[in-house]
């Protein structure tokens, strides 16, 4: 299992028990050094008394140096079964008087000896040794004269005093380092019981059940819980988006499928070839509006708010859209005896939207007023800046000639399915301007319905905040 994926819990706990690691690892290592240094001072006092001792007892008798070595002042350092005791008396001059001759010498960076005494670790007959020097004068009535006194002793008592104090020192690390680890694996358990709870109740929830969490949880995860009721609002608009585009795909679909199998099983019995060409021509004519309704019926659920779609807005140039929009047209114009034009800004204008969406708007509006309009009329669309003392808008417009819409109609058109008796036109299906309104939604505007100062027919206009 890789270590992103681990146990929460487990990973928690080697977060903490590392740094404690680390930490009574540096912790120890300065036990051991005030360990090594405590003993020493303790054991070096002992030293100093004993080469004290020896030091009295030095005297000149006749110009020559005399040592009486007492008993006592080696047996103070013979506590200890297993360390053995050394001296040595010399003269200031380094000349040998009594006790082990081979004994090692006071280090060059502690001389010359002074009167206070020194302390050095070194290694004698293969053993570690801690040896303690003294300085001092001896003096008779004609002569006075300095000499030193080493003292040295084994260094076993002295190791395993220091390593007794590491060792416990260990021992009650690792006792804090394993009662830390239990405490908090377990207090990471209770910690993280809210989000046990929580997840029990999405296990109850039904598939359908998008209902916002409102569960207590800790800080730490209530982004967390937000971030997921977005997503559930954002599914169940999509949930939503899906059911009603499959309710309105079986209410329109029913009847124009319905009249399609009515026509072919009329033509399997017609024998006349003229009914059956009217049979064929109406079963092609039913096809396309059936076609039409149903991609009029898939731009809808994808135009509404979080709909099929689902892309993310982006920087589109609006004017090369609408161009290329208003040229797919013209032939279908032409074939229609209606002048197509554009006019406008020809220069790139940027807008933060969704191209396909803008495409499916322009060209439902063009197809509206193509459908509507009778032959000779002229189809305008036009792009036009608008600038203020704050931000610039950028105005598609889609104007006509045709007989227009009456007023009182005007907000009844933008509704789903709603069509206008009278018009002449029985392939639409009154989803075009529904398709609009929705797209212009998504895109924070509106779509405006006027009328022209001039002339009949229908002014149809949607305003986009320009980028800079």
């Amino acid at each position: 299992m890789k270590w992103r994926n681990g146990s929460l819990r487990r990973r928690l706990v080697i977060w903490l028990l590392v740094p404690l690691l680390v930490i009574s690892s540096l912790m120890l290592l300065e036990v051991r050094s005030n360990a090594v240094r405590s003993t020493n001072q303790a054991f070096d006092r002992a030293l100093l008394s004993s080469a004290l001792a020896i030091a009295d007892r030095v005297v000149l008798i006749g110009g020559q140096i005399e040592v009486d070595v007492p008993y006592v002042a080696l047996e103070m350092l013979t506590s200890a079964a297993e360390d053995r005791v050394f001296y040595q008396v010399s003269t200031g001059q380094g000349a040998f008087i009594t006790g082990y001759e081979d004994l090692p010498p006071v280090p060059e960076k502690l001389r010359p000896l002074r009167e206070e005494p020194v302390f050095y670790d070194a290694v004698y007959n293969g053993e570690n040794v801690r040896i303690g020097a003294l300085s001092r004068y001896v003096a008779s009535a004609r002569k006075a004269t300095r000499f030193q006194v080493l003292v040295a002793e084994t260094m076993g008592t002295r190791l395993s005093l220091s390593e007794d104090i590491i060792a416990s020192a260990a021992a009650r690390q690792i006792a804090l380092i394993a009662i830390a680890a239990v405490i908090v694996w377990f207090g990471i358990g209770q910690g993280l019981k809210p989000l046990t709870r929580l997840e029990e109740a999405l296990n109850r929830r039904s598939p359908t059940d998008l209902r916002p969490i409102l569960h207590d949880v800790p800080t730490e995860v209530r982004h967390l819980v937000g971030a997921i009721n977005h997503l559930f609002q954002r599914l169940e608009n999509s949930l939503k988006t899906m059911q009603r585009f499959t309710a309105d795909a079986a209410h329109q679909l029913r009847t124009p499928l319905a009249a399609l199998r009515t026509q072919a099983e009329l033509g399997q019995r017609e024998q006349d070839p003229q009914k059956i060409r009217q049979i064929v021509e109406t079963i092609a004519a039913s096809t396309r509006q059936t076609s039409h309704l149903a991609n009029q019926l898939l731009a809808s659920a994808r135009a509404a708010p979080e709909g099929l779609a689902g892309r993310s807005f982006e920087k589109i140039d609006l004017c090369e859209i609408t161009r290329a929009v208003t040229g797919s047209k013209v032939p279908v114009a032409l074939e229609r005896g209606i002048d197509l034009g554009y006019e406008g800004l020809t220069e790139p204008t940027f807008i933060k939207g969704d191209a396909t969406l803008i495409e499916e708007l322009l060209k439902n509006l063009v197809h509206n007023a193509l459908c509507y309009c009778p032959d000779g009329s002229a189809v305008t669309v036009r792009l036009d800046r608008e600038i203020t003392a704050h931000d610039q808008h950028v105005v598609l417009t889609v104007e006509d000639n045709g007989p227009g819409i009456p007023v009182e109609h005007h907000k009844d058109v933008f509704k789903r399915f709603y069509r206008m008796n009278g018009t002449g036109q029985e392939e639409g299906c009154g989803l075009g301007l529904s398709i609009v309104k929705e797209i212009a939604i998504r895109h924070d505007t509106t779509i405006k319905l006027t009328q022209p100062d001039d002339h009949s027919g229908c002014v149809f206009s949607v305003r986009f905040e320009v980028l800079a």
